[in-house]
């Protein structure tokens, strides 16, 4: 008995600690950084494969920063305007263009799953990543 009341108080205090503070929102009020999982090329006639984020020429690290409207690549040297956001059902979107493409993303505001398009004159790439909040 005694060791169950030792093992329950233990779990009280790890759960107060701070480090089990929620994480920081994922509407778009502050800064996410996004990791790309999973990257599909496909070209106009329908023939999709899959490809990595080099070939894809897209980061695989981006900074999501909706209140700058602008998504920046970790090391700072590719960036691209946001140019629309919207809220709608627990989903946060972004569109933009730039470099003769067009790029539009949905992210999960609960879990941070993120599913991304990019469009091009001779295909498309389809994008899968996770967002946090840090």
């Amino acid at each position: 008995m005694r060791a169950l009341f030792a093992t329950t108080a233990a779990l009280v205090v790890l759960a107060a600690l701070p480090g089990n503070a929620p994480a920081a929102p994922l509407d778009g009020s502050v800064p996410m950084l996004c990791a790309v999982n999973s990257v599909v090329e496909c070209t106009r006639r329908g023939d999709c494969e899959r490809s990595t984020t080099e070939d894809a020429e897209v980061p695989a690290f981006v900074r999501i920063d909706v209140g700058k409207k602008l998504l920046i690549s970790v090391d700072g040297s590719r960036t691209s305007p946001i140019t629309t956001v919207q809220r709608n059902n627990g989903r946060l979107m972004l569109q933009g263009m730039q470099n003769e493409r067009v790029w539009g993303a949905v992210i999960n505001e609960q879990n941070g799953q993120m599913a991304a398009t990019v469009g091009e004159d001779d295909g498309a790439i389809i994008l899968n990543a996770t967002c946090i909040a840090p």
